[in-house]
């Protein structure tokens, strides 16, 4: 009867177990080997590395594993989204064990960026084309927020124009604390269909995240703000107070729900403003696709000569992320 020494049984145990789960294809690597393990889809699997083992474990999508990495052992350990995976990596392991969460691609520069698209074309008893469009990137740090966009929409219905617009943002937060920030804000907008060829509005001012959680923010911001704008044939600059809202909510790490309410009120008139509203979903397809969809309304208190005060536009569309 040979006197296995507590680490021996503790591995032919889970060497025995290994061998019986579903999906097990190969042996343990031994000392001083040079694997590759892999644990694919559908896989309950225990991955056993022991000490001297050079070793790269890759835990994929729709696995069930527990990798054990054990002393002396050189590891690189990936764990991809949608993994149930418990990773122990013992004292004197020289390992790197990456995570990855589940629809979010791996982030290199501290960017997050999409792109974002959507086409509707109709012919026969109606003739209609609308197109959408909108890149943005934004970058998080523990003192500052960036936020860049640029969307534009054009349509033709039986020959008339429906849509044609382009808007830019850029906004940078400098956070004080978690929650309280200062901002600058600047935003430039064209809109056709109301006859406003452009405005061009620069706000300081000052926020703070009512809630800043991991699954939900809402913050609120005001600051004083500057107005340059040409709507139908009248030219004008003006101060305004700029009063805004954000919120979104993560529903799961693949779906989130998002809103956002501007008010731009001249200060001297404020029965004279301009409103933006948004509200919108996304939706993961893949890890860098989604499908989004998004309600806007543009409306402006005084309108150009002839026009309506509202703009609004549903879009569906499908984004890619970068």
């Amino acid at each position: 009867m040979i006197d296995m020494s507590p680490l021996k049984k503790f591995l032919a145990a889970l060497a025995v177990v290994t061998v019986v789960l579903r999906g097990y294809a190969g042996e343990a690597p031994g000392p001083g080997a040079n694997t590759i393990t892999r644990g694919n889809p559908g896989t309950n699997a225990v991955l056993v590395v022991p000490p001297g083992a050079n070793t790269i474990t890759l835990v994929t999508q729709g696995t069930n594993a527990v990798v054990i990495l054990y002393p002396g052992t050189n590891a690189v350990t990936l764990v991809t989204p949608g993994t149930n995976a418990a990773v122990q990596v013992r004292l004197g392991t020289n390992a790197m064990v990456q995570v990855r969460p589940a629809g979010a691609p791996p982030k290199t520069n501290g960017w997050n960026s999409l792109v974002a698209a959507g086409l509707t074309l109709t012919r026969g008893n109606s003739d209609t084309l609308l197109f959408t469009a909108k890149i943005a990137t934004q970058k998080k740090d523990d003192r500052n927020e960036w936020l860049f966009q640029a969307d534009g929409a054009y349509g033709v219905n039986n020959s008339v124009n429906s849509a044609d617009s382009l808007h830019g943002l850029g906004q940078n937060n400098h956070l004080f604390s978690e929650k309280f920030y200062t901002y600058a804000n600047a935003d430039v907008l064209h809109d056709g269909i109301q006859d406003l060829k452009y405005r061009v509005s620069l706000s300081p001012g000052a926020g703070y995240y009512l809630i800043k959680t991991n699954t939900t923010l809402l913050s609120v911001e005001m600051g004083p703000g500057l107005v340059t704008e040409e709507r139908g044939d009248t030219d004008e600059t003006y101060m305004s107070l700029r009063m805004a809202e954000h919120w979104e909510h993560k529903l799961s790490p693949t779906a989130k729900l998002w809103e956002k309410v501007e008010i731009l009120p001249q200060i001297n008139k404020f029965d004279n403003y301009a409103a933006n509203i948004e509200f919108g979903v996304d939706s993961a397809i893949t890890r860098q696709l989604s499908l989004q969809v998004t309600f806007d309304d543009n409306y402006v208190n005084e309108p150009a000569a002839g026009r309506k005060s509202n703009d609004v536009k549903l879009v569906g569309g499908i984004a890619w992320k970068f």
